[in-house]
């Protein structure tokens, strides 16, 4: 999702962002971590049937309960990452 969302966020900074939600999402209470935990296993299975390309895209434009809340925790948490941490970045996540 990060790399239609930013394309030119380098990968090493893309890196830190993935680790930096992981980190965040671990740390939900149980109840919420094992919602999250079933969502992102439902859209494993849809990137492996359909393809990765096809599933963030459709993440991404969802409004479907808790399918687009999952999508727009990354993007929240990931963005505010990076403009947090590289306070320069342009809007496409480059160095700026």
């Amino acid at each position: 999702m990060l790399a239609l969302e930013l394309p030119d966020l380098a990968d090493g900074r893309r890196h830190d962002a993935v680790a930096f939600v992981c980190r965040r999402a671990d740390q939900l209470p149980t109840p919420l971590r094992l919602g999250l935990v079933v969502l992102t296993l439902g859209v494993g299975v849809g990137q492996r049937v359909v393809g990765d390309a096809r599933t963030t895209r459709f993440l991404a434009a969802t409004t479907l309960p808790f399918l687009g809340e999952l999508a727009r925790m990354v993007r929240s948490l990931a963005f505010a990452y990076v403009w947090e941490t590289w306070p320069g970045t342009t809007p496409t996540g480059g160095v700026g």
